[in-house]
């Protein structure tokens, strides 16, 4: 049976008391966006397969992308490490081959998680991504999706992942929002607010500052000297537009459920995109990047 990760001696660390199976490992240098985005999703309950429409096929088309780029860089039994749990889609397939240690800033968020979650290989640790309590060199890969775009610090987050990673270890981020369309959104948001009735102290904070990531940016954070074999994949364009319109009717009119489009239709949209995406330029007008890095 695989070892739990080891934990810093000096790092502040302390059961969750609502469920002693998780331990609290809050750095005391914690930033308050760090800590508001723990209270925000220790009182968010609602349903993210549903909220983000997890089980449509434009979600798990990349979804699987993406835990395959892990599945074929790490050998079978190498731990892993996910930073910010969500929903944990993920996880649930990359247990199958891999000890998992699961952290999320919220400890509310992982005693969810642990209630469908479970097993000898599964590990759950609240902690900040840009303050680990990690040894150095201990996980095969840290992956992350959604959570990227969380931190307030990318840079000194990318550096906690490249210290606990071994040789050759990969980080893999998947679902962070271009800068192209989200930078611009951002001008509109409080219309946007107001058209979906939205109350904007109900939201995360993290998600209502961000603008987004170029390619650029990515290629910046990963550089050479650190990393190598960086990939900067494109994903969702046609999807995007229909997954934000879709989201956006389903709020401005409070349907009761959203809308579910037909299987032969997504699977025609994704693939559709896949071909847009191999002609020169169109990446860059992807709703969102999936990116992978090797380290040296």
């Amino acid at each position: 049976m695989p070892q739990k990760s080891r934990l810093k001696d000096t790092f502040p660390c302390h059961p969750y008391e609502k469920n002693p199976g998780i331990l609290v490992c809050w750095h005391d240098a914690m930033g308050d966006l760090a800590k508001d985005e723990a209270h925000h999703h220790d009182d968010d309950d609602a349903d993210q397969f549903e909220t983000h429409q997890l089980n449509a096929w434009r979600n798990l088309f990349y979804h699987k992308q993406f835990q395959s780029i892990i599945q074929s860089a790490v050998p079978k039994g190498s731990p892993l490490l996910e930073i910010g749990a969500g929903s944990g889609v993920d996880a649930k397939v990359l247990v199958q081959d891999h000890p998992l240690t699961i952290t999320d800033v919220s400890p509310a968020t992982l005693d969810r998680l642990s209630q469908w979650l479970r097993g000898p290989d599964i590990f759950f640790i609240a902690a900040d991504g840009q303050f680990l309590p990690f040894e150095d060199h201990q996980f095969g890969a840290v992956y992350m999706a959604a959570t990227f775009h969380h931190f307030e610090d990318p840079q000194k987050a990318t550096a906690e992942c490249y210290r606990v990673l071994r040789k050759d270890g990969i980080i893999a981020i998947a679902v962070e929002p271009n800068a192209t369309y989200f930078r611009p959104l951002k001008r509109f948001q409080n219309v946007l607010y107001r058209l979906t009735h939205t109350d904007p102290e109900h939201i995360s904070h993290a998600d209502a500052e961000m603008e987004g990531f170029r390619k650029s940016d990515f290629e910046h954070i990963f550089d050479s000297d650190q990393w190598t074999d960086r990939r900067i994949r494109p994903m969702w364009f046609v999807a995007g537009w229909i997954h934000y319109f879709l989201e956006f009717l389903f709020r401005a009119f409070r349907l009761k459920k959203r809308i579910i489009l037909p299987l032969w239709l997504e699977k025609g949209i994704v693939a559709f995109d896949e071909v847009f995406f191999r002609i020169p330029g169109m990446k860059y007008f992807c709703w969102h990047w999936i990116v992978s890095a090797k380290k040296r």
